[in-house]
């Protein structure tokens, strides 16, 4: 169960986001649980937290929702499932093929490097803070660094974007041998995270 001061902490936070992150939770949530389930984190997050967040027809995709909501969304998910990071890195691996807004915008971009180079824009369409960019994009080395910067929120959202930043590539590159690492953080001190990407 998440503790009083946790829930505090995480409403502090300041940023918004869309709420095409909170279908795409429910999408998996009920492929995994169920309605019921999914029904009965709803209730459990508005009991402890005060807070409205809701996964059906009263969330509209392309509305602002507070970035807190989106963090406590994850939290309550892994708690209420014990899912561990590895589930939360596959809730981000699947995100994409549920995102209308994703796949809008992955519509006009059809290399590596159209997707990754507008990634700015891209993460401006998805959230309000933090600077998304692509330092490197080699596809010829098959390697492809991002970097997210000005966005020191919550860790449980280290294990999502790795899911979901992967996942992203994948679109772009075809290939069922892909890794991703995140090799800078700044829940282990660094100033920005950074996630190298691989392939074969």
């Amino acid at each position: 169960m998440l503790n009083k001061k946790e829930i505090e902490d995480v409403l502090k936070i300041k940023g918004e986001v869309r709420g095409a992150v909170f279908k795409t939770d429910a999408r998996y949530v009920l492929e995994k649980k169920g309605e019921e389930e999914l029904k009965k984190l709803e209730t459990r997050i508005f009991k402890e937290t005060g807070q409205p967040i809701k996964y059906g027809k009263e969330v509209v995709a392309t509305n602002w929702y507070p970035l807190s909501w989106r963090i406590l969304s994850l939290l309550f998910i892994r708690d209420a499932f014990k899912w561990d990071d590895e589930e939360i890195f596959k809730m981000g691996l699947t995100a994409p093929k549920y995102s209308f807004i994703v796949k809008t915008l992955l519509s006009y971009f059809v290399s590596l490097e159209k997707t990754f180079t507008e990634s700015t824009k891209y993460w401006r369409e998805h959230y309000s803070t933090g600077e998304l960019i692509s330092p490197v994009i080699d596809v010829k080395g098959k390697r492809l660094v991002v970097q997210l910067k000005d966005f020191k929120n919550h860790p449980i959202l280290c294990s999502y974007f790795k899911g979901f930043f992967r996942a992203i590539a994948n679109l772009s590159v075809r290939t069922k041998k892909m890794n991703i690492e995140e090799d800078k953080c700044p829940f282990r001190g660094d100033e920005y995270h950074q996630f190298v990407i691989t392939w074969e």
